[in-house]
């Protein structure tokens, strides 16, 4: 499943996605990414296509990363769904784990739902070997409610990370939910158990 924020972006089903990256030393980076989708909202987007670009840097231990994401739906029958945000995360290790932050903006969330805000927090606890548990809580503003969610939104996860480090391969295991129920969000956000495998290629 696809889940942004918590709701569902690939009705629940499987989703495949997909992201190339170049950055520069200075901290500046671009790059575009895909997703397969199936929305509620507009049955004939397939795929959600994102560009993206940004400065990320440390300062004093703390990381900072801002960038400008623009979410494009392709297939789609209209243009409700596609949406220009702006992230700011920042994040800092405490040996024992990592803590970060993120506050995002955008002034016409998907879907037509209007100015929207969103602030969360991320924990990642290293455990034995090549383990690792996260959490996360976050909570967004919409604007106008009824085109995505009916009402704001809370939501949070919990799962735990394995590396197979002979391929770098990523497996993870989360459990996804929101505090709205199944009939106030278009799209699906009620609780979810989210399998994930990522790889990455470096250059």
């Amino acid at each position: 499943d696809y889940r942004n924020r918590g709701i569902s972006r690939s009705d629940s089903g499987a989703a495949i996605q997909g992201k190339a990256q170049v950055g520069h030393i200075s901290g500046i980076y671009g790059g575009v990414g895909a997703s397969t989708v199936d929305l509620a909202a507009d049955s004939d987007a397939n795929v959600e296509a994102l560009l993206f670009g940004g400065y990320k840097g440390d300062y004093n231990g703390i990381e900072y990363d801002a960038k400008l994401t623009y979410n494009n739906y392709l297939g789609a029958s209209g243009s409700d769904l596609d949406y220009l945000e702006f992230e700011l995360i920042g994040g800092y290790d405490f040996d024992v784990f990592y803590a970060s932050l993120t506050w995002a903006v955008s002034p016409d969330y998907i879907n037509g739902s209007g100015v929207s805000l969103y602030y969360g927090g991320d924990v990642t606890v290293p455990l034995q070997e090549a383990w690792s548990a996260k959490a996360h809580l976050g909570f967004q503003y919409v604007g106008n409610e009824g085109s995505y969610v009916t009402d704001n939104v809370t939501d949070w996860s919990l799962g735990g990370w394995y590396n197979y480090a002979p391929y770098d391969v990523d497996f993870g295991l989360e459990y996804i939910d929101t505090d709205l129920d199944r009939n106030e969000c278009v799209e699906k956000c009620g609780p979810r158990g989210v399998f994930t495998v990522s790889k990455a290629f470096l250059w």
